[in-house]
């Protein structure tokens, strides 16, 4: 409980940072990468995009067993990157590229 404000407000401020919070960009374009989205703050990114109408929302991981926590938050995607090649996948996932990349 004590984590929840520093990994929400660490996820809100990089939002806030790539321009997509208060109010999402007039661009048609709002799809975001995150990367290790089954982490703290990535799996807080993940959630806010999703409820901020992001679209879609790619979500990167390095094991297989973190796909299914990813796709239970609202992840559009998840690339497992010890099992595919990450930037093809993400090429894959999002043809007309990402309005957001969060590392």
């Amino acid at each position: 409980a004590a984590a929840l404000p520093s990994v929400s407000g660490t996820a809100l401020h990089a939002l806030a940072l790539a321009g997509l919070w208060p109010s999402l960009p007039a661009s048609r374009n709002r799809a975001v990468l995150v990367h290790s989205a089954a982490g703290g703050v990535g799996s807080m990114l993940v959630q806010m995009a999703k409820a901020i109408g992001c679209h879609p929302i790619v979500a990167v991981v390095g094991a297989s067993h973190k796909v299914a926590a990813c796709e239970a938050l609202g992840a559009t995607a998840v690339i497992d990157k010890s099992k595919e090649d990450l930037w093809s996948a993400a090429s894959k996932a999002a043809p007309g590229g990402y309005c957001a990349i969060f590392d």
